[in-house]
């Protein structure tokens, strides 16, 4: 699947390793994981089906249109397909965020 950033500081933060410890290294883990199989898989259903560990879920209310996979207890990574559908091949991450 294409992935792309809502911004530069979020990208590094997501694809560079040394960023990644520095400032998130209790998400780490995670977020390598989480990333490699967006990278991994064709479509937004097949992104479900690869990483049953992530739990990847729709969002509804405020965060409709966009997708959530767990990273650590509240935490979540949050992006939005392109097109909304489960054959999307496209999706942008949005954020990382404690959003409950």
């Amino acid at each position: 699947m294409k992935v792309s950033f809502k911004g530069n500081k979020l990208e590094k933060l997501c694809t560079d390793e040394i960023q990644m410890h520095k400032r998130r290294p209790d998400l780490k883990k995670k977020l390598r994981l989480r990333f490699k199989a967006l990278e991994a898989s064709d479509t937004l259903a097949n992104l479900v089906q690869r990483d049953p560990g992530g739990r990847w879920h729709p969002l509804q209310g405020e965060r409709a249109g966009t997708w959530a996979s767990e990273l650590s207890g509240n935490w979540r990574l949050i992006i939005q397909p392109i097109p909304n559908e489960p054959n999307a091949r496209e999706v942008t991450v949005l954020e990382i965020t404690d959003y409950h």
